[in-house]
């Protein structure tokens, strides 16, 4: 046995040197808390151009972060240079140019140990390189999906060799893992990882025991005295900041003023102004500024916030009504702040090229292309729409909004090329087949055959619909549920049967959600008389029920929605509609079947409209 745990813990260090280019520091010893020189030696035969710079990502006791320093040439080598925390043990490292990620060492990423000095700190960084390594498909697109029994036995076969790191805050990490996969067992070790941490009496481990308590039903006492020592012996301890963001956030009547207060506050009590912490109340200036019209401002908020670009297109998306005909208040301003976003991403790619930034584009881009085409500016919106569709980013929606603007700008014989081929890849809706009955007629085709592409079309997209529903939920059937409502009534889907339903996923920490809200009331208002009904499920809402009740309340009286919202305060609903990111909407039909889920509202009103015919 000893034998095979020293050949494992050989196998996670080859791991993490196997590598077909080398990155290694420069100086046999790593500067902590300074700026290092790193050597990058490419693959043989790879060309690395004058503009690439080396991405790494590193983990804080806090977060992830990732950061680039410029590549320089020396010989047939690269230098880069790059200061990171005190506390950091390893990097991860890409080559990327302003156009890819150069070199991403076969998908796996350069992983670089800083801190070696001995036995322990070795230990340390080859755990911490694990959890980063594991992490790097998510933050840079690399091959990394582990299956948690190989990650447990990479970890176990360190702490063969390094025991007493079973006792240290970096075993953490090992223990969530160990408890995913059982977690009767997992609870117990954590439990007793927690009765370390509070003899160890130091504020990093008695805040990891409070944590571990505080999720525990049968500590929640152990963690309340903590949570008092933690407060009386370290006045600007993690857990009340965390506590002071988290009731920022349950506010709901944020003004400029007390939002500008609220950060005063947090610098001097905490003595915080990372970025990171301060993003948490710039994020909720920016729309502020940004419903009054004021983009000057917004802009000079710009270096306190980790995403500015999201937060102009959220902003941007909501003003757009999401589809083609909805009107938009000031148009112009909208365009403005949607090219903000990317004029911001644009000037990030010429910097470095970054994972996420096809996403990026196509979100981006697919907004400010709607906007364009509300301006009448067509040929421009066309321009936007088909950077979208190069980069396969097109939704149904925005498959339709190209169709629209392609119509616009190209000749008939063109569209109709476009919807013909879209259709034979098996994409279709009945915005494409009205369109396409429009060109027949208009051209005088002959109408059998486009009776036989219709038939044939909605045959095939029905086939497709059904197997897609079955894939998502394993059934057609929605799944019945009691939730209560914002007056406490009992609601309960089956009673609904004999109108369409639609089901709105959403918290009111989600930007995205609130910002689709205006064309669902929209909706709500124009099918008020008619059998459909609404219900906004409120779900992974933070705190307490009745603490969110006033939330959901007061923020839904303020914005005078009328919407019938319930509250899914155990998470069992979004937990049987299989539901991964909000919002998600779902239809309903009248006998209970689902019809059809996305998470944008663009084609909710044509299939009410089928529905009610």
């Amino acid at each position: 046995m000893k034998k095979t745990i020293i050949l494992l813990l050989f196998a996670v260090v080859n791991v993490a040197f196997a590598q077909s280019g080398k990155i290694y520091l420069k100086n046999a010893k790593f500067n902590v808390g300074k700026p290092n020189t790193y050597v990058y030696e490419p693959p043989q035969g790879l060309a690395i151009e004058d503009n690439a710079k080396a991405n790494f990502l590193y983990i804080t006791p806090n977060d992830f972060s990732s950061d680039i320093s410029p590549l320089k040439k020396s010989g047939k080598r690269f230098e880069f240079t790059a200061k990171v925390p005190v506390s950091v043990r390893v990097i991860l490292v890409t080559i990327n140019d302003s156009q890819k990620i150069a070199d991403s060492n076969n998908e796996k990423g350069y992983s670089v140990l800083l801190k070696t000095q001995n036995d322990i700190e070795l230990g340390k960084s080859l755990i911490d390189e694990i959890y980063v390594r594991s992490n790097g498909g998510y933050f840079f697109r690399l091959k990394s999906d582990p299956k948690q029994e190989d990650l447990i036995a990479e970890y176990d076969a360190i702490f063969a060799k390094y025991p007493k790191l079973r006792d240290d805050i970096v075993a953490l990490e090992y223990l969530y893992k160990k408890k995913s996969i059982n977690k009767e067992q997992g609870e117990k070790d954590l439990l007793a990882f927690a009765d370390k941490c509070v003899k160890r009496d130091t504020e990093e481990y008695l805040t990891t025991a409070y944590y571990i308590y505080s999720s525990n039903n049968d500590t929640q006492d152990q963690a309340t005295k903590l949570r008092k020592e933690i407060s009386e012996k370290y006045p600007a301890n993690r857990i009340d900041k965390m506590d002071f963001i988290r009731k920022f956030y349950d506010q709901t009547d944020k003004t400029e003023a007390s939002i500008l207060e609220s950060i005063n506050t947090f610098r001097t009590k905490y003595n915080d102004t990372s970025k990171r912490s301060l993003n948490y109340f710039y994020s909720n200036l920016i729309p502020i500024y940004l419903d009054k019209g004021d983009l000057k401002k917004a802009i000079e908020i710009e270096p306190y916030l980790t995403t500015p670009a999201d937060s102009y297109n959220n902003f941007a998306w909501g003003q757009s009504g999401g589809d083609l005909t909805m009107p938009v208040k000031d148009i112009d301003f909208a365009a403005k702040v949607s090219k903000r976003s990317l004029d911001i991403l644009e000037a990030k790619r010429k910097e470095c090229y970054t994972p996420d930034y096809n996403d990026k584009f196509n979100m981006f881009a697919d907004t400010y292309a709607l906007l364009l085409y509300k301006q009448g500016k067509y040929e421009e919106a066309f321009k936007y729409q088909s950077g979208v569709k190069a980069l396969n980013g097109l939704d149904a929606g925005g498959k339709e909004r190209y169709l629209a603007m392609l119509d616009k700008v190209k000749s008939k014989d063109e569209v109709k090329a476009y919807i013909e081929d879209e259709i034979n890849k098996g994409n279709t809706s009945p915005v494409f087949l009205a369109k396409l009955k429009e060109i027949y007629i208009e051209k005088k085709l002959p109408m059998a055959e486009y009776d036989a592409i219709q038939q044939k079309t909605e045959l095939l997209a029905q086939e497709n619909k059904n197997k897609d529903l079955l894939e998502k939920f394993g059934t057609k059937n929605a799944i019945d549920f009691t939730l209560k409502n914002l007056e406490g009534k009992e609601t309960k889907l089956s009673d609904y049967k004999g109108k369409v339903v639609v089901l709105d996923f959403w918290a009111t920490w989600c930007g995205p959600c609130k910002a689709s809200f205006p064309k669902m009331q929209h909706l709500v208002t124009k099918y008020k008389d008619k059998d459909v009904a609404f219900l906004f499920v409120n779900t992974w809402e933070n705190g307490k029920e009745e603490d969110v009740l006033k939330k959901v309340t007061s923020y839904i009286t303020e914005k005078k929605f009328d919407f019938n919202v319930v509250f899914d305060s155990k998470t069992e609903v979004v937990t049987n509609y299989k539901i991964q990111a909000i919002p998600t909407r779902i239809v309903i039909d009248k006998t209970g079947n689902i019809l059809a889920y996305d998470n944008s509202n663009t084609d909710l009103g044509a299939i009410i409209d089928e529905q009610l015919k």
